[in-house]
């Protein structure tokens, strides 16, 4: 039987659970008999290396096992495209970003991504397809204690219009990025993100980055 496997960002750092490892350049951490792993041993290891493999014979029940020890925290996102294909980025933190944010309560994860898109950059745009065209997972400890955020990543197309950043958020910039554009600027950007647009642009659109 086909086993899932599972990918957390912790940053720059990509921590795989898996039944084998993705490649040679990943550092390798195996479970115990359980199944399980401790959290703090992951993140011991998250500081020292950038590609971590969870070795486990049941990913799913190590990565329920790693998610009971992390408060998780749910959002969702866009991958906006304007009419002729510019893609929607975000400046954050000094760092290149696509619009998310916290599902509130009551919301539905398209509805939250939609307004989130809205409120962090002024574009009222439009879902294309029923479901997420990506979900990932992303590790932080921002606030004091380890958060695990789920983000749905919804697909949207929007007529190219003036932006507004909220720059209460942080949001420094907001552009419509043509192809070459949005390569360089996944270079100052995270391996999250890059895994998103790689998902639109290959899986679903049948390009390549």
């Amino acid at each position: 039987m086909h086993m899932r496997n599972y990918t957390i960002f912790f940053c720059d750092t990509e921590v795989v659970v898996a039944t084998t490892s993705p490649g040679s350049q990943y550092a390798i951490l195996d479970v115990n008999p359980s199944y399980d792993i401790s959290c703090a041993k992951v993140i011991k290891k998250v500081e020292t290396d950038k590609f971590i493999a969870i070795i486990t014979p049941n990913p799913d029940a190590t990565f329920k096992s790693l998610q009971s020890q992390f408060k998780l925290v749910f959002a969702a996102g866009g991958a906006v495209e304007s009419e002729d294909g510019r893609l929607l980025m975000i400046e954050l933190r000094n760092r290149w970003d696509l619009p998310k944010g916290h599902i509130e309560v009551g919301e539905s994860e398209s509805i939250a991504a939609l307004r989130e898109v809205e409120e962090e950059t002024g574009v009222n745009a439009e879902i294309v397809g029923n479901e997420p065209i990506a979900v990932t997972w992303h590790a932080y400890n921002t606030y004091g204690s380890w958060e695990l955020k789920r983000t749905s990543w919804w697909w949207m197309q929007a007529a190219e219009c003036g932006l507004t950043p909220q720059r209460e958020e942080g949001i420094s910039n907001v552009a419509w990025c043509a192809r070459e554009e949005v390569e360089e600027r996944l270079k100052k950007s995270y391996p999250t993100i890059k895994h998103v647009v790689e998902t639109l642009l290959y899986k679903v659109k049948g390009e390549e980055l």
